[in-house]
């Protein structure tokens, strides 16, 4: 199912629209709801983890919505039902889900394994870490799919992990996401489990990452954001992306 097709079933108004993608300020439930069954090739993207994130910079104090425990627990199993829903047969779920000291991957991969099989945890190994006595130096990703067997998986090389390195995290700045994932990272598991034909889902867009990934690579996507202020940060970063493709 193309693109077009899908976004047709779409009552909501894009806050921001390219040739390759649609971006929607809400809520993704309500999105969701809207989108065709068995219609999305991927979901990419790096939801809440109930804990309550908030910068340690001073200056940058902004919480993240529905990143409390209490809502995340509500949330979890709507939208990994949702996922189900849309995903064709042979779709993965690429979901960033923490790591390090908090329960989140255990709790996010207990709820995840009721409505997929999961494929593999990833370990990706981010910098040196931030803090003291275990300093945190890596987070995971969970992959999921409808079938144990038959996913989509298009890495050729046959070296292709579980712990992914030489990609740093994004240290934010001011008028940026303060959790936003690099772009890199996003296009490496685009390259693993999408084609350039296919239409990816990022429901938790955030500041852009998957997008620009997405923009970068020729992807179809979907993304929703339910805070304005990170949807002008996707926006002003996809339209950055898109100044640098047009240069070359």
């Amino acid at each position: 199912m193309t693109l077009e097709e899908i976004i047709t079933s779409i009552p909501a108004v894009p806050y921001y629209q390219t040739n390759n993608g649609v971006l929607y300020n809400a809520d993704c439930l309500d999105i969701m709801k809207h989108i065709r069954n068995n219609s999305i090739n991927m979901v990419l993207t790096d939801p809440p983890y109930g804990i309550s994130f908030k910068s340690h910079r001073h200056t940058y104090q902004r919480e993240i919505i529905n990143d409390t425990f209490e809502d995340w627990k509500k949330i979890l199993p709507k939208f990994l039902s949702e996922f189900k829903r849309l995903n064709t047969y042979t779709a993965c779920c690429c979901c960033c889900a923490g790591g390090g000291k908090t329960p989140a991957t255990a709790i996010f991969t207990m709820e995840a394994i009721k409505h997929f099989n999961l494929i593999q945890t990833l370990v990706w190994r981010k910098f040196i870490g931030l803090g003291w006595r275990y300093r945190s130096a890596y987070e995971n990703i969970v992959i999921l799919s409808k079938d144990k067997n038959n996913y989509n998986f298009f890495d050729e090389t046959k070296t292709c992990g579980n712990v992914i390195e030489n990609i740093n995290q994004d240290i934010p700045v001011e008028g940026e996401h303060p959790t936003q994932k690099p772009v890199a990272l996003m296009e490496k598991l685009l390259l693993i489990h999408s084609l350039k034909e296919h239409v990816i889902l990022d429901p938790f867009a955030g500041g852009g990452s998957t997008l620009v990934a997405c923009e970068k690579l020729g992807r179809k996507w979907i993304g929703i954001e339910i805070s304005k202020d990170y949807c002008d940060m996707a926006v002003k970063r996809i339209k950055a992306e898109n100044d640098q493709i047009k240069m070359f």
